[in-house]
């Protein structure tokens, strides 16, 4: 089964990739989504621009689809990690050395609902009720890999949730809601399991100041730029609010290697605007037991991730109820 093949028989409404190579980016997935009804953006990893056109063809970024009949594109943001360190944290020699040379990115997209969204478009509905036109701001990351750089993972994480919130305020003030009112999903390869500080910091909206993760970075003053809302002695924070999509209990793998089996990819989303419906069940563990596999990708898994998918249903603004405030970070242990 090949890539291709998998997501055509998902059809979802909105598809985000990573770890895509920019001529595959051209020649294959646009192409061939275009035919399925798909609009995409891409953009490739920060050293691209360092790099002739030749050699720029085989440098990997993130790619977001959505089918044009259903959404169409406001804008498009990009956020570069290594531009971010530049602007607000080059007085910091730890953090130029360190997370600087790592150039992952994240690529957002603001989407306009249109109005087949609705399955029937013939219903009708109170003014208040209706979605169309309401923008859905759609992010996709890919967060280093290296496992002894857990401290760059979350400075990574840190400064998604910042530059995304400065989004999320600039579309709120275009379409004349609040931030909280904006629908997000952020999906990604974040390549942290769900007992690190990377999953505490977006699922809990705060992150301690003496986490392990955050290494020699638990002294470093240039972090306070990266966290949002309320002064906290005792944690960095973040103003969206955010759930996974997942039950964590039933997803054992979405990476499943020789050397490495575990849960590193995530979809999240806030609650007060997307109402979640349902999730894909997990991978068949039993199938890749029986058949002896030690690693994907196979004949029959294209990929060595496995893909994750939710269902959601946008709540119109005149429903929306403030979701309840994360768990407090005392009750989260590691």
């Amino acid at each position: 089964m090949s890539i291709m093949k998998e997501i055509r028989n998902y059809e979802a409404d909105i598809i985000t990739l990573q770890e895509v190579e920019t001529e595959q980016f051209r020649l294959l997935f646009q192409p061939e989504l275009k035919q399925l009804g798909y609009s995409g953006i891409f953009s490739p990893k920060s050293r691209a621009k360092t790099m002739n056109e030749e050699d720029r063809k085989y440098v990997d970024g993130c790619a977001i689809f959505w089918k044009s009949e259903k959404f169409e594109i406001d804008r498009e943001h990009l956020i570069e990690f290594t531009q971010v360190v530049v602007k607000k944290a080059s007085t910091s020699e730890h953090m130029l050395n360190r997370v600087m040379p790592r150039d992952n990115i994240a690529l957002c997209a603001v989407l306009r609902m249109k109005e087949n969204v609705y399955n029937n478009r013939r219903m009708t509905m109170a003014a208040a009720d209706n979605v169309v036109g309401t923008p859905l701001v759609v992010c996709t990351a890919h967060i280093h890999w290296d496992p002894e750089l857990c401290d760059v993972k979350l400075i990574q994480t840190m400064m998604l949730a910042h530059e995304l919130y400065k989004l999320l305020e600039e579309v709120a003030e275009q379409f004349r809601i609040t931030p909280q009112q904006t629908p997000v999903l952020i999906c990604g390869d974040l390549n942290s399991l769900p007992d690190s500080g990377v999953f505490e910091f977006l699922s809990r909206g705060q992150i301690s100041r003496s986490h392990v993760d955050l290494k020699a970075f638990r002294d470093d003053s240039c972090l306070e730029r990266f966290s949002s809302g309320v002064r906290d002695p005792a944690s960095f924070t973040h103003s969206l609010r955010l759930d996974s999509a997942v039950e964590l209990s039933n997803i054992p793998f979405t990476n499943y290697t020789l050397d490495f089996k575990g849960m590193i990819d995530y979809i999240f989303s806030t609650p007060q605007s997307l109402a979640r419906l349902g999730f894909l069940g997990a991978f068949d563990s039993s199938w890749v037991a029986q058949n002896k596999i030690i690693g994907f990708p196979h004949p029959h898994v294209p990929s060595d991730h496995i893909p994750i998918m939710a269902q959601y249903a946008v709540i119109p603004t005149s429903h929306q109820r403030a979701p309840p405030p994360p768990h407090p970070l005392s009750s989260y242990s590691r």
